[in-house]
């Protein structure tokens, strides 16, 4: 390909780099297996239909009564567990990739969706110290794997380097497996507990900058989150205001904001629902203001599982349609990276190459190729960006 597409967001870690305790009733154990986990869904479907069977057939106070306690029961608690038949349907398709054996199958089960030649930024994940105890896998097994994974399919992945702040080792592993192993870039998850201001990281980011290694951040509301931590608390964590100092004081680092605050803040962006200042202004309008009037200019945005998210069936545009609108700023346009969420997208209703294909068809060459090759080349340092060149002359 003359221009080939750069996936800058995926995943090809193994359920058995996910903590024993993520899911509770140690359903981690149990749903690994497809015939445990088919069956849990088939039969929670069963009941369903028994009970509303039962109510068609025998209209008695009984019949009846038991089927409002059972709606009563999965409504208050069913609704609000991972139990709940709509859950359950997500675990399924997150274990059916993830419980693959290994990374590289995973990774077969993703490269054969996109042409030959196509780039993908291989993100890991470090969930040690979420506070759902340990992994099968530990987190240097899984940089490991992830090296090899590279080296059979060099000019295929990229992978990153997952920094957690809390762990001891993190400088240790970073010269290890960026300065050594040629890791290509730093992954943060503030969600699982930390601030992208911690000292730590202030060390890694300096070397990052020095080096021209890119970080990404987790920068959406939703995904998973320490445990104990509250919705609130965790965005707290998460909030893309956290990076104006980090982006101040590494003005040469070039750092992405992944999900482009993602699809419940494009929500409350599209319906007038959330001010235009403010504590409860949305992330898609910070982030947007963070690259239009502060105009960081090594700040970048990726839109990896926004654009798989559900829009309203009777509204009259969808997500690719807003996000054409919104690359009509030149600001905007050329930050903006081309990123799915692979595997993590695997629970949405459209295919990995479906939602692809249907954003280069809706948004036109120009500007897919924009998001999809001539950005990630500036943001993975491989190209200057054109600004650069110009002040030269």
């Amino acid at each position: 390909m003359d221009k080939p597409i750069y996936n800058c967001h995926v995943h090809t870690f193994t359920a058995a780099s996910v903590p024993d305790r993520f899911l509770p009733l140690g359903l981690n154990r149990i749903l690994k297996y497809r015939i445990f986990r088919r069956s849990i869904i088939y039969f929670i479907a069963l009941v369903k239909s028994v009970m509303g069977f039962l109510g068609l057939l025998f209209p008695s106070p009984l019949t009846k009564g038991i089927s409002l306690f059972y709606g009563l029961i999965e409504k208050a608690w069913l609704s609000k567990s991972s139990l709940n038949h709509e859950a359950l349907l997500r675990y399924d398709q997150f274990f059916e990739t993830g419980g693959s054996g290994s990374q590289r199958a995973i990774f077969e089960r993703l490269r054969v969706q996109y042409p030959n030649g196509t780039h993908f930024v291989v993100l890991p994940m470090d969930m040690e110290f979420m506070g759902a105890g340990k992994p099968t896998v530990r987190y240097e097994d899984q940089l490991n794997e992830l090296a090899l994974l590279r080296d059979a399919f060099p000019d295929a992945v990229i992978p990153f380097f997952a920094a957690d702040p809390r762990r001891p080792n993190l400088l240790e592993l970073f010269h290890e497996y960026v300065g050594k192993r040629g890791f290509r870039g730093v992954k943060l998850y503030p969600n699982l507990g930390y601030f992208p201001n911690d000292s730590k990281l202030l060390e890694i980011y300096a070397l990052c900058q020095a080096k021209k290694i890119p970080v990404l951040a987790h920068c959406s509301p939703g995904g998973i989150r320490r445990k104990g931590l509250s919705a609130a608390q965790a965005k707290n964590f998460a909030h893309p205001a956290n990076y104006a100092e980090v982006l101040k004081d590494f003005p040469r680092l070039n750092i992405c904001l992944a999900h482009f605050g993602g699809a419940e803040e494009w929500e409350r962006q599209i319906t007038g629902k959330a001010p235009r200042e403010g504590e409860e202004e949305s992330w898609l309008s910070v982030i947007l203001k963070m690259l239009t009037v502060e105009k960081y200019p090594n700040l970048y945005t990726d839109i990896s599982y926004t654009m798989f998210a559900r829009t309203p069936s009777d509204r009259a545009f969808n997500y690719f349609d807003y996000l054409k609108v919104l690359l009509s700023d030149p600001l905007v346009a050329e930050h903006v990276l081309f990123g799915t969420d692979y595997y993590m997208v695997e629970q949405e209703k459209f295919s990995e190459k479906e939602v692809s294909i249907a954003l280069r068809s809706r948004l036109g060459e120009k500007l897919y190729f924009q998001i999809a090759h001539k950005n990630p080349q500036v943001y993975l340092y491989e190209v200057r960006p054109a600004r650069a060149k110009k002040k030269r002359r």
